[in-house]
This record gives structure tokens, sequence and C-alpha cells, in this order.
């Protein structure tokens, strides 16, 4: 929404008691968390314009594991003015695979209808749907209808996101604006919902072992493994390209320690995909949802994809920290002693689009939850964009802004209340950005580093010779040593037991005859590889 002729700071009480009541029926664009967590469905005609549905989950990378419940929202609006349907009645139904997991009636007043879901795993009927339970007000125009309301959030408890995977979402518009008007016929959307599968991986830096939790919203990772040289965290996962028509995006979510030392004063990185360097917007690095880990939030949508296309059956991504950040953070101060770190990616590249996110904390220093405010951005040219009632349910906004040209823009915030209770007045505070078209110096290139996965064959070769006899002990260890010392093959660093045995035990000899032999896989063999080095028998 754009308003050229007025900007934030001059509004008059009654412009702004007016976008403070628009704020409370309008939904904006949605954060970059928040709008990656679900789907869009197509928009389709109805009544002079069209509408859609959009669903996603707080928070995005919601699994039963970390979180006891989740809100679904699923929200029915105007594509093109971005405007919310009024009074509307839902039927939702909610399947994983071929499984009715939920079917209920819902009425929501704005447009936006929230939904809490608690996951119960131990349903025993074969038909899913029979063990989930419905709670909340029912409403009392709509039969059979649950009400959504800010002060009654409608409950579904059952076997609802359990299972990691995909997740298909119906949604049945049965009236719209007045729930008493049914429209002549149904109006049924399709969105999906990703529930990330997680998977645990140990890498080693400067002698100390993390442990890094990766969610994956398709298949699971192969392999992940971090490059003490560049830094680089390097993971390869499947992917059939013959797919890529129906694939939206690829994401990632990789939680580091933050005792992690090597990434203790990084703020920004850059990515590879198939040795191609991947868009700013791709990653962002976030310090501040999790007390415990940073979050490198790695996604590429379909379009990126197109480029990346191998003769492989997979992604290979390097991620590798940013010698000078180019993450420009602005500290707001506000009259009500809340303060706001608003950062930004100052790279602008040719997708014309930047990353921008915001963490606002109380007068106690605690981040604020269920906070809302609202931004205007100005580029160079004085063209405004202005978006309100923004709803922070963690205190942390990120989303991606458009940038269509470089050079200075003028960002402002304005702080609009918690929950629904508004501030006497709205708080204001005003910073500048300045975005410089950045290509990564040749020098800063992160290093090409060959995945364990593609140890080249004729060290296979020398592993079925050594396990046949056909040389000895010696010439497999200086083969090793040489290739770890060259860095064709990537060992991680491990403690030296010292114990100096030359005595290679007979299981390696045996793991190295099935790894020339395919019976077993790279890690297994390498596992070996590292034994020795801990028991001082290879010196790399």
């Amino acid at each position: 929404m754009i308003f050229a002729s007025i900007t934030l700071q001059h509004m008059t009480s009654k412009l702004w008691l007016f976008y403070i009541i628009l704020a409370l029926t309008i939904t904006f664009p949605l954060s970059f968390a928040q709008h990656h967590g679900g789907t869009q469905a197509p928009p389709i005609s109805f009544g002079e314009g069209e509408v859609t549905v959009s669903t996603f989950l707080i928070p995005a990378d919601f699994t039963p594991e970390k979180y006891s419940s989740a809100n679904l929202k699923i929200r029915f609006f105007d594509p093109t003015s971005n405007v919310n349907i009024e009074s509307v009645s839902y039927r939702v139904q909610i399947f994983y695979g071929a499984q009715l997991v939920a079917n209920q009636m819902f009425f929501d007043k704005d447009g936006e209808l929230d939904i809490k879901i608690q996951p119960k795993s131990e349903c025993q009927q074969e038909e899913l749907w029979r063990c989930t339970k419905y709670y909340g007000d029912v409403d009392p125009i709509v039969p059979n209808a649950l009400a959504s309301t800010p002060s009654s959030i409608p409950v579904i408890s059952g076997p609802v996101f359990v299972n990691s995977g995909q997740y298909t979402v119906k949604t049945d518009i049965i009236g719209a604006k007045n729930p008493k008007t049914q429209t002549t016929q149904d109006i049924h959307f399709e969105t999906v919902v990703i529930i990330p599968n997680e998977q645990q991986f140990r890498i080693t830096a400067s002698g100390t072992e993390y442990s890094i939790l990766a969610k994956n919203f398709q298949d699971p990772i192969t392999e992940l493994h971090y490059d003490e040289s560049s830094h680089s965290i390097i993971f390869q996962m499947p992917f059939n390209w013959e797919h890529l028509a129906h694939t939206n995006f690829v994401k990632n979510y990789f939680e580091i320690p933050k005792n992690f030392s090597p990434f203790k004063n990084t703020n920004s990185f850059y990515g590879k995909v198939n040795d191609i360097l991947i868009l700013p917007k791709d990653l962002h690095y976030d310090k501040y949802s999790d007390k415990n880990t940073n979050i490198i939030h790695f996604m590429i949508n379909d379009d990126e994809l197109k480029q990346f296309k191998n003769s492989d059956s997979k992604i290979n991504v390097v991620i590798t920290p940013e010698s000078q950040s180019s993450i420009v953070t602005e500290e707001l101060l506000f009259d009500n002693g809340f303060k706001a770190l608003a950062s930004y990616d100052s790279r602008y590249s040719k997708s014309k689009d930047f990353i921008f996110s915001i963490v606002i904390f109380d007068s106690k220093g605690n981040i604020s939850t269920d906070m809302r405010y609202g931004y205007g951005l100005t580029d160079p040219s004085g063209k405004e964009t202005v978006a309100f009632g923004i709803a922070l349910p963690n205190g942390i906004d990120t989303r991606i802004l458009d940038a269509p040209v470089e050079g200075k823009y003028s960002m402002q915030i304005v702080l609009l209340g918690i929950g629904h209770d508004e501030f006497e007045k709205p708080l204001f505070q005003k910073f500048e950005l300045n975005m410089v078209k950045s290509e990564m110096p040749k020098s800063e290139m992160p290093k090409t580093v060959i995945p364990q996965s593609a140890i080249p064959k004729w060290i296979k070769n020398n592993a079925g010779w050594w396990a046949d006899g056909k040389i000895d002990d010696n010439s497999f260890i200086q083969g090793i040593q040489f290739l770890i010392k060259e860095k064709i093959m990537n060992i991680p660093s491990t403690h030296s037991s010292g114990t100096g045995s030359n005595q290679i035990p007979s299981w390696i000899k045996n793991n190295a005859g099935w790894w020339a032999d395919g019976k077993i896989d790279d890690n297994s063999f390498i596992q070996g590889i590292q034994f020795l080095v801990k028991d001082g028998i290879i010196n790399p």
C-alpha cells in the first residue's frame, strides 16, 4: 500500500486514528518466517474481483519435538488489494497423505482464521480423524461452527502435525461478508503446510565437538560437515530435478550453538549451490529467536532452482561467513523506554530486494511479545511504502522488502501497541538505509570443498588393493596422509589418543574392502580413518 503524499511523522491525530483502525482490519504482508511456513492458493473469481487463501504456521519451523502447540492461520483475502474478506464461514479439512486428520467448521469476523493445534500422537484408530477433538466457543449464528475471536481461539487436538512431511489443508468458503448469506456454491482452496524433519549432526572445530540440529522441509540431508579452512558449513541433499516444476522452494534451518567459536563474530553469510552463488536474501542469520542457538535460514525459490540444475540428483550447498559483514544494525530508542534493533542487508542485488529484520525490547530489556508495529520505507525517488498492524507474537519480524534502485532509503518505525491495547500515542523512530551494489570479491569466494561423498574413485581402488593384500599397510597409510594433507579427503579434526601403535585393526581393512565393493557408505569408511588418526597410526 503506497501513500506518496503522506509521511509518517507528519500525520495528524485523525489520520493516525484512521490508520490504527485500518491496522486492526487489514492484514499486511507476513514476515519472512511466518510467510514461508505455508503456501498461498491460486486466486479465483469472486464477485467482481478475485480471492485466495493463504495458510501458514506459527512458529514456521514447528516440530512436535520442540513445541507443544502451533497456531494455524488461514487468511481469506483479495490478492490485488491485500485486504481481508470479512465475516467468513470456513470448512477446514486437514490431510496427512490420503488420511483425513481433522474436519471442522469455523466462523471468523476479520478474515484471518486463527486455530490452535495441539498434536497428540497416541491415536490407535485406523481412521485418524476419529481421534481428533475440537474445543472453543460455538458461533451463535453459523450452525456447528466454532468462533475464532481475539479472546477465544478454537483448538484442534489430535493426530495433526505429529509427523514430519506434507499436510494438505483443504479450505471451503461457505459464506463471506455476511454469515447468513451463502455463496451460490462453496469456494474450494487447497494449500500445503510442511512439518520439517529433524536431523542431528556432530561437527568439530578447533578440536571441540558441537551438535547442529538441521530442520529440513524436503528430503533429509545426506551429508553435513564443517570445513575448518574456509569456516564453511557444507551439506548435500537429494533432489529430483524432474519434479522442479512442482517445487515452490527448497528450505532448511540450521540451529548453531551460540558457543560455536568460528561464528562468534559472524553476522552474515555467502552461499553457493552447485558452485553457483546464491542471492543475499537466500540466507538469514537469526541470533534472537532462541536463547541457546543461532539459526541459519537457507531458502531458495523455484526460479533460482532452475539455474542450479545439474546431472546429479542432488543439491550441494556451501555456506561461508562474510569476512566483512554486509548487515547494518540501527538501535532505535522510543519515548516509553522500548528499544528496537533494526537490521538490514545492505547488498543491492539483481533480485532488487533485501532482508530486513527487527527485534523489539520492552523497557526492562526483554523481547516484547505480542507487539504490533508498522513501518514506512521511502526509496531514493521519494516513493513510500507503508504497512501497519503487523503482529509480532515473539517480538521479532524478518521480511523481504523491495529495493528498486541503489542509493539511500529512509525508514520510519512506529510502535502501535501490545496485543489489542493501543499505546496512548504511536511511537516513532527514523533511520536511513544505504543500499550498495556488492559483488563478492574474488579473494572471498568460498573455496569449493569436495563433499565426503565425492572421494575420487581411485582412492576406492587403493582401499580395495590394500584389503586384498596387493599393497602393504605403509603404502595405504602414506596414501591417506597425502590425501588429507592435500585436502582431497576431508577428515574432521579429532584428538589423538597418542598410543602410537602401528598395528591396524583387522576391522578397518575389512571396512576398506567393503567400501571398495560398495557394501558400506563413505561415512563408515571415514570413521575408520578417523580411528587411525585418533589412535596415532596416521599423523595427518
